[in-house]
């Protein structure tokens, strides 16, 4: 007798919600592998409403939130926990992280200026596929992180 036994990308947490496993993947950082799912979150910001991701690292004190809003010429992300907001976004010159908002002055001292430069352009596309661009905010946000 020959038992299949089917494994599905699906998690239940304690409130009852299901999500899927959207992509996962590597920060090449201490922070680790991650693992990013989709929620029934919604995510405000300036009158804007956004779609919202999980991830979920080997290190959870880099676990975040990337809210997704698809409205306009450019989709616009927001990286986001109770420590930072990095906006990424697209320009003339591509796609990258263009803001970036913390939660007090100190939180400041353990993210590396050189790196926010750095990824300011991390496609040279302006129109980058959402998987995409969820994909490499979450391998890259972890190296801002000093």
């Amino acid at each position: 007798m020959v038992i299949t036994l089917c494994v599905f990308s699906a998690f239940v947490f304690a409130d009852g919600e299901t999500t899927e496993v959207f992509l996962t993947g590597s920060s090449n950082s201490p922070a680790g592998d991650f693992v990013v799912q989709t929620t029934n979150d919604m995510f405000h910001y300036q009158g804007r409403e956004y779609e919202v991701y999980r991830v979920y690292y080997d290190d959870p004190d880099m676990n975040m939130k990337i809210a997704v809003n698809s409205v306009g010429e450019c989709t616009s992300f927001v990286a986001f926990n109770g420590e930072f907001m990095f906006f990424y976004n697209c320009n003339k010159h591509g796609f990258g992280v263009r803001k970036v908002m913390f939660s007090n002055p100190w939180v400041k001292d353990d993210f590396d200026a050189e790196q926010f430069h750095d990824q300011t352009v991390l496609m040279k596309k302006k129109k980058v596929e959402k998987k995409q661009a969820v994909g490499l905010i979450a391998s890259y946000v972890p190296q801002l992180k000093g």
